[in-house]
């Protein structure tokens, strides 16, 4: 047997265990035990088949998997490596997909090179259900992005398609467009809103804060009372290059203008350089029941691990102290297992964690910087 079918062998095998734990969910996850086996096994085929992470885990003093001894000790890859190198566990001819970051003129993208979908869109759908649309199989999209034609690099685009897919009632589609001349589709938007208050329809808006800021100010002074049951998801944060967005005038702005309550509208996190999503309890607890945890608390997927960290020694902080995000994202089979970002937050909870900014040095993020582009902004 040849090496590289060998490696085909072991990711097919990862994949399918990955795609178990994925499945299971939140009520039935892995226990500890084999969550742990199971990083560990994704680090070690990583460490054999990643030429560039085995070097810089090497300069690190991990010279083979053994010398993991729990998944906590797996060295983190930082996020703006990506804009490097090439990180993935397995040839370009092999490639399905590659997500960037939204780079520059001066700054080159970061590039996620992914061999297969299936670990993203079953992560994408599992956190989508649970979290945006728990009460419903399937519910009218609208989404504050470009269509995936138009922005084929997008992880956040592909992940509108996964839903519109997996969870899309008909009557769903995309209201942004992109390249020069690109912004809202106004018309097309408002027709849909107008269809789906005369249709009794509910509807989910979904996109970037600074994208449904921008939609909804070339939608002038138009509201729509949605129908019950209507929803938002507000990604990629609230400031870019160039314009900034406040959130809480945002959330009332979505109340006034479109009818959909503060307790309805879900906050989602998530980076290119990752394959699963993160969301507020809000929307689910309105709907299923329960008491949210406060703004900016994000559940972990069961597939999932965060560390809050000292940015400089990479030791844990202290219970309740602040320090750098690191994300185990078992999704991340193809690319980097463990991702280190410039994200701050804390610990709220034995599997949540609570966003507090970014590091005084970082860049704008990603979503933030693509729906500037798509508006026109850029």
């Amino acid at each position: 047997m040849s090496r590289e079918e060998a490696r085909r062998r072991e990711a097919a095998e990862l994949d399918g265990e990955i795609l178990e734990a994925i499945g299971r969910g939140w009520d039935d996850p892995l226990d500890e035990v084999r969550f742990d086996r199971l990083a560990r096994d994704v680090f070690a085929h990583q460490f054999r088949f990643n030429p560039v992470y085995r070097q810089v885990c090497l300069l690190r003093g991990v010279s083979a998997p053994a010398d993991v001894a729990a998944w906590r000790d797996i060295p983190p890859v930082p996020a703006g490596a990506f804009k490097v190198g090439r990180w993935a566990a397995f040839p370009p001819e092999a490639e399905r997909a590659a997500f960037r970051t939204s780079g520059t003129t001066w700054d080159a993208p970061g590039v996620h090179h992914v061999e297969t979908l299936a670990l993203y869109n079953a992560a994408a759908v599992s956190s989508a259900r649970r979290f945006l649309v728990p009460d419903l199989e399937r519910v009218r999209w609208l989404f504050l992005s470009p269509p995936p034609r138009e922005a084929p690099h997008s992880s956040l685009v592909h992940m509108f398609a996964v839903f519109r897919e997996a969870l899309g009632e008909p009557g769903s589609g995309f209201f942004l467009a992109a390249g020069p001349g690109g912004g809202v589709r106004a018309a097309e938007l408002a027709a849909a809103l107008d269809r789906a208050v005369a249709e009794g329809a509910p509807v989910l808006v979904a996109g970037a804060s600074l994208a449904l800021a921008g939609a909804l100010s070339a939608l002038e002074d138009r509201r729509w009372a949605l129908p019950d049951g209507s929803r938002a998801m507000l990604t990629g944060g609230s400031k870019g290059r160039r314009a900034d967005v406040d959130p809480l005038a945002l959330e009332r702005e979505i109340v006034d203008r479109l009818g959909v309550p503060a307790e309805r509208q879900a906050a989602e996190y998530g980076m290119t350089e990752l394959s699963s999503q993160y969301y507020d309890e809000r929307l689910r607890a309105s709907v299923v029941g329960g008491e949210p945890a406060p703004g900016g608390t994000f559940a972990e997927p069961p597939w999932t691990r965060v560390r809050v960290v000292d940015p400089v020694d990479g030791s844990d902080v202290r219970a309740g102290g602040t320090g750098a995000l690191v994300h185990l994202d078992l999704a991340n089979r193809s690319s980097a297992l463990v991702v280190q970002t410039s994200d701050v937050g804390t610990r709220a909870g034995p599997r949540t964690f609570r966003l507090t900014g970014r590091a005084p040095d970082a860049e704008a993020r990603g979503c933030s910087l693509a729906a500037e582009l798509w508006l026109g902004d850029g």
